[in-house]
């Protein structure tokens, strides 16, 4: 917990420091179940998550922090994330690397450094790796994503594999596929409608539908 309270802290200086730049947001909504990497946390669940990016010359700073509370099943989640993220060749090639921290109100937590990579070409292709600092496990992503402009409703379709080391001699793989519609409702907050199919070597496969109020500020 004292690793919480120190990035909590920093987080907050940074949405004060950062409020000015006007590149935040918050959303909150709701999920039928809630997977994290393929392994299911929660059944119902509301969600509700805030983030701020403060530009510094070609350097894009960044912080966030997610909340996932189970109504009935499950366990509370949070995570906080802090980074920095740039871009070059005219915009193609994107780099991301922060670190990561995931609690699980009922015992489990996970600190860890991100390094993510994308490509601003069709399908959008990205790739993630997570590597913890506690036990020097793994854990790598790939994943593909396309949107269509419909005028009336934005829709995104995407896609992602993933191998987690849970433990140094037991490994898991998960895949997900699902769709997204976005509504604007002004000009600074759109509803999204989400769902998903999750497929994981340790728990049942599941489709997961939620939907959620998205505010930028």
């Amino acid at each position: 917990m004292n690793t919480t309270k120190i990035i909590v802290t920093a987080l907050l200086g940074f949405f004060i420091n950062a409020a000015s730049a006007q590149q935040n947001s918050a959303n909150i909504g709701y999920t039928s179940d809630y997977f994290y990497r393929g392994a299911a946390v929660a059944e119902e669940s509301v969600q509700s998550s805030i983030g701020a990016s403060y530009e510094l010359s070609s350097v894009t700073l960044s912080a966030g922090a997610f909340t996932n509370q189970a109504v009935e099943n499950g366990s509370d989640v949070y995570i906080l994330t802090a980074g920095a993220s740039t871009s070059f060749a005219d915009d193609l090639v994107s780099l991301y690397g922060g670190l990561n921290h995931f609690e699980d109100v009922d015992g489990v937590s996970l600190f860890e450094f991100a390094l993510s990579a994308g490509l601003s070409t069709p399908l959008s292709p990205t790739v993630n790796l997570y590597r913890s600092f506690d036990d020097d496990l793994f854990t790598w992503e790939i994943g593909i994503s396309h949107k269509f402009d419909l005028e009336v409703v934005g829709f995104c379709l995407h896609a992602l594999y993933g191998e987690s080391e849970l433990t140094e001699a037991l490994e898991s793989d998960y895949f997900t596929a699902g769709a997204n519609l976005s509504k604007g409702i002004s000009d600074n907050a759109e509803v999204v409608l989400s769902a998903d199919y999750v497929d994981s070597d340790i728990t049942q496969d599941e489709w997961v539908f939620g939907g959620a109020v998205s505010i930028k500020f």
